[in-house]
């Protein structure tokens, strides 16, 4: 986080601290590459190689589901595991 004075929270799951290096799935390094967030940031790697699923990154839904029961099993079961 280039010019955040403390950190950049993207949603539940990826708060940057400025200064720190964080690892991130495809998805996350492209929703912040390829939008107005990446004047924040310094962007280190390619796609060359896979790391799989990075802590907090694809195991649940990033916002919650405002408004929704958390037993309906048609929304949980078809977001569970979507990351890279």
């Amino acid at each position: 986080v280039l010019l955040s004075p403390t950190s950049f929270t993207l949603d539940k799951g990826h708060v940057f601290v400025a200064g720190k290096v964080h690892p991130v799935c495809g998805n996350t390094y492209r929703m912040l590459q390829e939008t107005r967030f990446a004047p924040l940031f310094e962007f280190i790697g390619d796609f060359q190689t896979h790391y799989g699923i990075f802590e907090g990154c694809g195991k649940s839904i990033p916002f919650g589901e405002s408004g929704k029961s958390s037993s309906s099993s048609s929304s949980s079961s078809s977001s569970k595991g979507k990351c890279c």
